[in-house]
């Protein structure tokens, strides 16, 4: 019987010591690793360098990619082998892709007559009678203060 593929992602970081043009080849043979595995590649980002937030193996930049394919997850095992030897990858990690699916939102819209305007808020009365006296302010300062 075999086994139905899953969707996975691998995020890595590779070597900053890597020439900016042979990034791509990189990219390319991890590509070719997961098809040896009997998967398809849906998705590749071409790495980005990136100043990382902690050093990783003794550097600080890296160039960060991700790629998305389908594999048997027996097949998952073999391509972390391969990777754990593959010697420009820092850093890597697999995971299964989550797909959720969206519920969608309806909104129901309020009911008003033809012709009405939406209701406004009534403003507070402004305050502009009350004016502030800072002498009688200071003095009940004092008393609160107790000086």
């Amino acid at each position: 019987m075999e086994q139905e593929t899953k969707n996975y992602e691998i995020a890595y970081l590779l070597s900053p010591s890597i020439p900016e043009e042979e990034v791509l080849t990189h990219t390319r043979n991890l590509s070719t690793i997961i098809e040896e595995q009997k998967g398809t590649v849906k998705h590749l980002q071409e790495p980005k360098k990136q100043k990382l937030s902690y050093p990783i193996q003794k550097e600080r930049n890296a160039y960060f990619g991700w790629t998305t394919f389908r594999l048997t997850p027996d097949s998952v095992a073999a391509l972390e082998k391969k990777l754990k030897v593959y010697p420009h990858i820092l850093r890597y990690l697999v995971v299964e892709e989550e797909t959720r699916l969206r519920a969608p939102v309806f909104r129901t819209p309020t009911a008003r007559p033809m012709g009405q305007k939406s209701p406004t808020v009534p403003r507070e009365a402004e305050k502009g009678d009350e004016k502030l006296d800072l002498e009688a302010l200071d003095k009940k300062l004092e008393e609160i203060l107790g000086k």
